[in-house]
């Protein structure tokens, strides 16, 4: 590997995503606003993580002014490590800290998108597997954390070989976050395909229904090339055993990027709003085929004409106007014949609120979506 580190580079790194990922949580917000929408438990954990990824991007910042980071570390005369170099405990400290909070910032991010998930398809057998997935990120998340704190016992952020604590093999381990991170965003990527070619769409709006799935796709991309970096990082150690400042750089940069990305890209499904707020799309002047109810109902709820297991609800921003939350709900009928599609709209107010709900034929979907 090509090693060009520097000081500033790792400054610049941690300050960039820091804006980054704060950047578009907050746009996260202005879409929320936009939108009419409460917030809910997708976002709080998305706010929870960006809180983990400004943490460990302002370690990576102190390791690089107060630790050496991105520098060659200072040795003895006989080319070993000073062990009690002040500079270099900065670096042993926020080290060991990067390593548990990003484990925890990432697992946020997964549950995270797999509320968003259950927010938007309400299939039972769907929900049930969001679940199970939520149960496989709770375990591998406080698993991690835990691998993490006790790798050494005492616990101790000083777990390199030549303190002679008593530690186990901390790349191993390493490796097989990374690993076992990409297996479960795989898994929480491809969630949604089946859901999707269910809808009664032509294949190019399912094509892009699955587009605002996929750009999740992005921490998949960095958690491969974080993978491949620490596996020739594990391997040129050997070699400059006596060198960690600077020769295991990337392990910082490469965590915190991925963090940074993964908030991002927790963001990007739900900032259409702004999209249609800036280039409003025009009135359908489609026939519409079917029928229009109007009801009230109290403590301005959703009137819930279909069952809660034969819906998928998205959202449809186009069509909201002051005051009024719009979705689309995309169901079948029991029978597994003809599909339709619902359009509630929900007059916002303290109390009460006019449900109207619009049944349109599959038809006119296309003009919907």
């Amino acid at each position: 590997m090509k090693q060009d580190y520097s000081q500033g580079l790792m400054i610049g790194l941690g300050v960039t995503f820091m804006l980054i990922s704060s950047i578009f949580v907050g746009l996260r917000v202005f879409a929320k606003r936009l939108g009419r929408r409460g917030m809910a438990w997708e976002d709080h954990l998305c706010f929870a993580a960006l809180v983990i990824a400004l943490a460990c991007s302002i370690l990576q910042v102190v390791a690089a002014i107060h630790g050496r980071l991105g520098q060659h570390q200072i040795v003895d005369e006989n080319g070993m490590p000073v062990l009690d170099d002040p500079e270099f405990l900065v670096y042993e400290r926020t080290k060991f800290a990067v390593n548990i909070l990003a484990v925890v910032g990432l697992g946020l991010i997964k549950a995270s998108f797999l509320f968003f998930y259950k927010s938007i398809f309400s299939v039972r057998y769907f929900r049930w597997a969001v679940y199970a997935m939520l149960c496989i990120v709770v375990g591998w998340t406080i698993s991690y954390a835990f691998a993490n704190l006790f790798t050494c016992w005492p616990v101790t952020a000083l777990i390199e070989p030549f303190y002679g604590n008593k530690c186990i093999n901390a790349v191993p381990m390493w490796l097989s976050v990374v690993y076992t991170d990409i297996i479960v965003d795989v898994g929480i990527l491809v969630m949604p395909i089946p859901m999707v070619f269910r809808l009664q769409l032509p294949l190019a709006q399912k094509l892009g229904v699955l587009g605002m799935f996929f750009l999740g796709a992005s921490v998949c991309a960095i958690s491969i090339t974080r993978l491949i970096v620490l596996t020739k990082i594990a391997d040129e150690f050997i070699l400059h055993y006596n060198d960690m400042t600077y020769y295991t750089s990337p392990v910082f940069f490469w965590t915190n990027m991925e963090l940074s990305l993964a908030v991002v890209s927790a963001c990007l499904p739900t900032l259409r709003p702004i999209w249609t707020y800036f280039r409003p799309s025009k009135p359908s002047t489609a026939r519409l085929y079917g029928s229009a109810s109007y009801e009230l109902s109290g403590g301005g709820k959703r009137s819930d004409k279909f069952p809660s297991d034969q819906y998928t609800e998205l959202d449809d921003i186009d069509g909201s106007g002051m005051g009024v939350d719009t979705t689309i709900r995309a169901a079948e009928s029991r029978d597994g014949g003809n599909r339709e599609i619902g359009r509630d709209s929900t007059a916002q107010g303290a109390g009460k609120g006019i449900v109207v709900h619009t049944s349109v034929q599959t038809s006119s979907t296309g003009q919907l979506l």
